[in-house]
């Protein structure tokens, strides 16, 4: 069999609607790179048709697969099952809204093929290349919930949602075996292990458009995060360098 070289993990969670564009860009971008490739959508409880469309999808285009949760248990889980599955040298995960154009991938894959650990889309970082199209009370309230992460548990990242991410399979399998919270903190308890085990993370400028119908609640969930954020110090307290060292796919 041919080895795979990326796998793509989407979450999707009532993603009938905005997914399908999505994938298919996906899909027939990485078509026409060459390379050997794996879609992984996590459908996470939704209550819509979401896994329906995907496994029709698949019929066509058999690189692609579904994985049922069934209960809706947050993002974070959702992520976390899909990047365990992979099986390539690569793994990336990426929102099913299609907000960060698939043909970013190459700016991550760059840097990771260069022996970086973790490569973060990034919205925060300017470049000639890149624009961010976002509503101004999102992009405030996203900094503000970063500048408080940056000060408690992260520092040195600008960007730690953008859901953009690319991964070394065994940084990947390390990381993801740990991390335990379900909602949208994950990112950065995914981001704080990767710094805590020294592993070498480059944040990325990519383009990126808000797309409407967001799951995030921008008061509710904030208010989880932050909560969340508080505990990631103490639950990892123990995780070394060394553990990473010596971790074997």
């Amino acid at each position: 069999m041919t080895a795979v070289e990326l796998s793509i993990v989407i979450p999707a969670y009532n993603e009938a609607l905005r997914l399908p564009s999505a994938l298919l860009s996906t899909v027939d971008y990485l078509d026409r790179t060459g390379r050997e490739y794996e879609i992984i959508v996590v459908d996470d409880g939704s209550t819509d048709h979401t896994a329906e469309m995907v496994e029709k999808f698949a019929k066509l285009r058999p690189k692609v697969r579904v994985m049922r949760l069934e209960r809706n248990c947050g993002k974070g889980c959702a992520v976390r099952t899909g990047m365990l599955q992979g099986v390539g040298s690569y793994i990336l995960f990426a929102d099913a809204d299609g907000a960060t154009p698939i043909e970013e991938i190459e700016r991550l894959y760059n840097v990771v093929k260069g022996g970086i650990d973790v490569a973060i889309g990034s919205r925060a970082l300017r470049s000639k290349e890149t624009t961010v199209k976002t509503h101004w009370h999102r992009k405030f309230l996203g900094q503000s919930f970063n500048r408080v992460v940056n000060y408690l548990v992260l520092p040195g990242i600008r960007d730690t949602q953008c859901g953009f991410k690319m991964f070394q399979r065994r940084a990947a399998r390390f990381l993801f075996g740990k991390q335990r919270v379900n909602g949208f903190s994950f990112d950065v308890e995914i981001l704080f292990l990767a710094q805590k085990t020294g592993m070498k993370i480059v944040e990325v400028p990519v383009n990126w458009s808000n797309i409407p119908g967001s799951k995030v609640n921008l008061v509710l969930d904030a208010a989880r995060m932050f909560r969340d954020v508080l505990t990631f110090k103490l639950r990892h307290r123990r995780v070394t360098p060394k553990e990473f060292q010596q971790f074997v796919v």
